[in-house]
């Protein structure tokens, strides 16, 4: 396995050093073409890509203005619609269109765009080395923002969590893919927190859940979500030591989100004589996971991590009392007012935390409450909007 990765990285090296003068003749192609044209140019035009993680593109181009998206990596989980992306379903052709398309579309937008916006570890170019320091010498401005396995090290979370003498994920993910425990694999995190440093004017990164060799300021990104996607649903608490309590777990990997320790605790639950109902869901489409949502009463996130994550924010935002071990006195950039928005649940507190809700039904609806009203407060569109543009002017990317 750990040959196979390193085949691949020689493989990209050697494509990627192809797509070098592919993107140069693109982008002087366009360049002359833009010596000709006759349309005024906008003072700032953002792209915004290339990787599509929990909707963020789509998110960040309804707050972020005027602005083009690119998704050459589709979330399977998510349909919408981008300026540009790549629809290809076949895996290898895929690869193949993408090689070509990164760097012409690259070279198209060098000319066109003043602000780029990347969100995780990829680019246009298959290394994103050379594309920051080209966008930099055209006075481009580059904002980063992570969103995990991109940038987190896995070296420095085990010896962050073993310091607080807790479990945490990364060490199942070394059981899966043993190339991600290599000094190799760290060292690929390293030059990439570097080459972010060195060329990024702004950095947004959970600093703790996703440590990483970052030197520069990092600023928390905010959770976005539709006002209209709000739904706050008092009916279904009616009578609720009376009705049958729904349970909902939506595991993107069962394993890392610690789905073993749910099921567990349902199992353990059930024998002990409670009734309620379970429901698991797991490679489905995200609109079948909201309409669950607006009826569930409990919703089990994830438990080896140290925020919500989306699915988290959708929880709240749907009224449902939400078990998850994001905490914002270690992640200490989530906002601070959160006590009792969620019930803070570790990975060995899963079985006793969700019977306590069980045993005090009021509890659920006192949890939904608290949640939906911070979910409300500070993860709509609008309020990620006054957060962004305020860290945007701080750090003069925009006036």
């Amino acid at each position: 396995m750990i040959l196979l990765f390193k085949i691949k990285k020689k493989i990209e090296r050697f494509i990627y050093y192809f797509q070098i003068p592919l993107f140069l003749i693109s982008f002087y192609f366009f360049k002359l073409i833009s010596i000709f044209s006759t349309k005024s140019k906008k003072k700032i035009l953002w792209v915004i890509g290339v990787s599509e993680i929990a909707s963020n593109i789509y998110f960040l181009s309804k707050i972020i203005k005027p602005s083009l998206t690119v998704c050459l990596d589709r979330n399977p989980f998510y349909n919408h619609n981008y300026d540009f992306s790549i629809n290809v379903r076949n895996v290898m052709l895929k690869y193949i269109y993408r090689i070509f398309y990164g760097p012409i579309l690259l070279g198209y937008l060098a000319n066109k765009a003043t602000h780029f916006f990347y969100i995780w570890e990829t680019g246009f170019l298959l290394d994103r080395e050379y594309e920051f320091k080209f966008l930099k010498s055209k006075n481009k401005k580059i904002v980063c923002m992570f969103c995990g396995n991109d940038i987190r090290s896995p070296k420095l979370s085990m010896k962050f969590t073993k310091e607080m003498e807790i479990d945490y994920f990364v060490e199942y993910v070394g059981y899966r893919l043993p190339y991600y425990l290599t000094d190799e694999y760290d060292n690929e995190k390293k030059r990439l927190a570097e080459i972010a440093d060195k060329y990024a004017d702004l950095i947004f990164n959970a600093q703790y859940d996703q440590i990483s060799y970052l030197k520069s300021k990092q600023y928390h990104f905010p959770y976005m979500y539709d006002k209209a996607k709000f739904c706050r649903n008092d009916s279904k608490f009616k009578d609720l030591s009376k009705s049958k309590i729904k349970i909902l777990h939506a595991p993107s990997d069962p394993l890392f989100k610690g789905t073993p320790l749910v099921r567990a605790a349902i199992k353990k639950l059930k024998l002990e004589g409670y009734d309620f109902d379970y429901i698991e869901l797991k490679n489905v489409p995200n609109e079948v996971v909201l309409e669950h949502l607006k009826s569930a009463h409990i919703v089990l996130n994830q438990f080896y991590s140290f925020v919500p994550g989306l699915f988290g924010i959708e929880a709240m935002a749907n009224h449902c009392a939400v078990l998850m071990s994001a905490d914002p006195n270690i992640e200490k950039g989530l906002p601070q007012d959160s006590k009792d928005a969620w019930l803070i649940t570790r990975y060995w507190e899963v079985y006793d935390n969700l019977k306590y809700l069980l045993d005090n039904p009021e509890k659920i609806r006192y949890y939904a409450d608290n949640g939906y009203e911070f979910a409300y407060k500070h993860y709509t569109f609008e309020a990620a909007e006054e957060y962004i543009n305020k860290v945007l002017k701080e750090n003069g990317i925009i006036p």
